[in-house]
């Protein structure tokens, strides 16, 4: 029997559900190998889901643009005075 690994859960700051793909694991057993696809065996396949709690990409970019990090030095910004 094959097994699919997927990894889902919650982004901590906006409660959003979401699997990250990047993280899923396929597992193939002998007889699918020789098969040479996932999943192309007498039992098929079984997914196991696991808990994964980050913040997603949307989130992420956001935490980001606000702590600076924008790959430069942090500037002194001028005030203008009249």
């Amino acid at each position: 029997m094959c097994r699919k690994v997927v990894f889902s859960g919650t982004c901590p700051h906006c409660s959003g559900n979401f699997t990250w793909d990047e993280l899923t694991q396929e597992l193939s057993c002998l007889e699918a190998k020789n098969n040479g696809v996932f999943g192309l065996c007498k039992e098929g396949a079984v997914v196991d889901e696991k808990p994964h709690d980050q913040e997603c990409d949307a989130c992420a970019a956001e935490l980001e643009a606000d702590e600076g990090y924008d790959g430069e030095k942090h500037r002194n910004k001028k005030q203008r005075t009249s």
